[in-house]
């Protein structure tokens, strides 16, 4: 599996870090130039696109690099091609192709607003998750940005160990951003976490409200007091009823008034 870094190596690489050739390197790579010259003059674009791309890895020429970004764009390869285009123009400063610098730029204005732009937002993904975006591997900084794309369809897929990969697939349109939405296995946190989870665990049992009137040992000593009470009340009257009582009237001894 590629990264998309990896797509545009040979665009990133700087023109002047020609490596030693031998003298059938450079005649190839000079007859794939003209083959990819004579294959856009017949529009047949899918071959001058790889034509120019082996010219490029066998001698990388500047005025390589400018033909190829055409050529890309033509087969819809936008992306790439305003790449192609950027590396040109870094480049291009003297000669033949400093000439043609400015229709590289204006090229390259006219690819930006063609060029789709999509926010890829995955729900409940985990930092271990495999995301790709058709064959190539994207990074966790490439989730919730504009990220450009090709007009065309595309599959956005997740991959997670010990599950079957999910994938949706959308169309992108030229000029237009979009979002996409892929939902990861959202039943799988619940079920990996259930000890976190407090709605999981069991509910403690029902407290009864109980109160000193239920113990049987209230009752227990109530009515042995209850019984003791009475008993002494009945005393208490036998004795009142057999003594007569030492006073009389309605006054007690020390409150009777002195004259």
């Amino acid at each position: 599996m590629r990264t998309l870094a990896l797509a545009l190596v040979l665009l990133v690489l700087p023109l002047a870090s020609v490596h030693a050739q031998s003298a059938s390197e450079q005649a190839l790579a000079r007859d794939q130039f003209r083959e990819g010259v004579r294959a856009a003059q017949e529009q047949r674009w899918p071959d001058a696109v790889d034509a120019f791309q082996r010219s490029l890895e066998l001698a990388p020429r500047v005025m390589t690099m400018m033909n190829l970004a055409g050529a890309l764009a033509q087969v819809g390869r936008l992306v790439e091609s305003s790449e192609a285009y950027r590396m040109f123009i870094s480049e291009a400063q003297s000669g033949a192709a400093a000439r043609v610098r400015g229709e590289a730029e204006a090229q390259l204005h006219t690819l930006e607003g063609r060029i789709p732009h999509v926010r890829l937002q995955i729900q409940n993904r985990l930092d271990s998750d495999t995301v790709t975006l058709d064959e190539y591997q994207l990074s966790a900084a490439a989730m919730g940005s504009a990220l450009p794309v090709d007009p065309g369809d595309h599959t956005l897929t997740i991959s997670r160990d010990g599950h079957e990969p999910r994938s949706v697939t959308f169309t992108a349109q030229e000029g237009v951003e979009s979002e996409i939405v892929l939902e990861a296995w959202p039943d799988l946190e619940a079920t990996e976490h259930t000890d976190d989870n407090p709605l999981e665990q069991p509910l403690p049992p029902p407290v009864e409200n109980h109160t000193i009137f239920d113990e049987p040992a209230f009752w227990i000593v109530g009515s042995v007091i209850l019984a003791g009470l009475i008993a002494g009340g009945i005393a208490i009257g036998v004795t009142t009823q057999s003594a007569p009582p030492p006073f009389f009237g309605n006054l007690s001894p020390h409150q009777v008034p002195v004259e």
